[in-house]
């Protein structure tokens, strides 16, 4: 189970191409992490994946199924997106939003209790959405997708920079716990701009450059290499192994 893009490009009126000829999958029981520096395409592509636009050429396919022939309440059944900044038309309260989630399907209020307790969300269930900071909201979003897809191990999770203003506590939380999703057979793929995250939680990684053609897609350990990923950020980056053995990467000086 997959989902699989084929030789995808896309660009908006009056425009160049924002990714060119990129073919890739989010597998299954795995974590895809999307990376590339600022203009590559990454936000595009992981909304071509969800389906939120559709290419100019090339195609997608979810579990061997053309995306554009899913209805969409089967569509939400199969796969939910987060935005990197969510935002919502009206202010109501963050439990109401995670509740949210099952709209499609029948879910517990013990399934919804546990959304919340996963992402450290019980002691502002009460609180208005719009009042929480960014990072929260982002939390609030998670927990919601986690409810949309509960455990149907044919769905996929696809999130646009999900940590992207939490702290360093609930970046590391967000990514356990979508680790834990992955680990049940469901799919998920990141856009992610922390290098260091996504070499220690990903298992594959889709590489872009800033012209939005795809350098590689592959293992996460061999292609978020120090090599490769100097070329595509035009800085020397530096990996190593912590003492916990978890991947550092980190840049040290612009190549001259």
């Amino acid at each position: 189970m997959s989902i699989v893009a084929h030789e995808l490009s896309f660009r908006y009126p009056r425009s160049q191409f924002a990714i060119s000829d990129i073919s890739c999958e989010i597998k299954s029981g795995r974590i895809t992490a999307i990376v590339g520096p600022n203009g590559s395409g990454k936000s595009t592509l992981v909304r071509l994946l969800a389906g939120l636009r559709a290419p100019e050429s090339g195609s997608i396919q979810i579990n061997e199924q053309a995306i554009s022939s899913i209805s969409h309440p089967h569509r939400a059944r199969l796969l939910a997106f987060i935005e990197q900044r969510p935002q919502l038309a009206f202010d109501f309260e963050v439990r109401r939003v995670v509740e949210f989630g099952a709209h499609h399907r029948g879910v517990s209020e013990d399934q919804v209790d546990r959304a919340m307790e996963l992402f450290e969300l019980s002691s502002v269930a009460n609180r208005p959405y719009a009042k929480l900071s960014v990072g929260q909201q982002q939390r609030v979003s998670l927990a919601r997708s986690w409810v949309q897809i509960g455990t149907n191990q044919e769905s996929y999770l696809l999130a646009d920079e999900p940590c992207s203003a939490m702290d360093p506590k609930f970046v590391n939380l967000t990514m356990e716990n979508l680790r834990s999703l992955a680990n049940t057979g469901i799919g998920v793929g990141i856009v992610i701009h922390d290098l260091t995250s996504a070499a220690r939680w990903a298992d594959d990684a889709v590489v872009l450059n800033k012209d939005g053609r795809l350098i590689g897609y592959g293992e996460a350990q061999k292609l978020l290499n120090s090599s490769t990923l100097s070329d595509v950020f035009d800085i020397n980056i530096r990996r190593f192994e912590s003492e916990g053995g978890h991947p550092v990467l980190y840049p040290t000086s612009s190549i001259e």
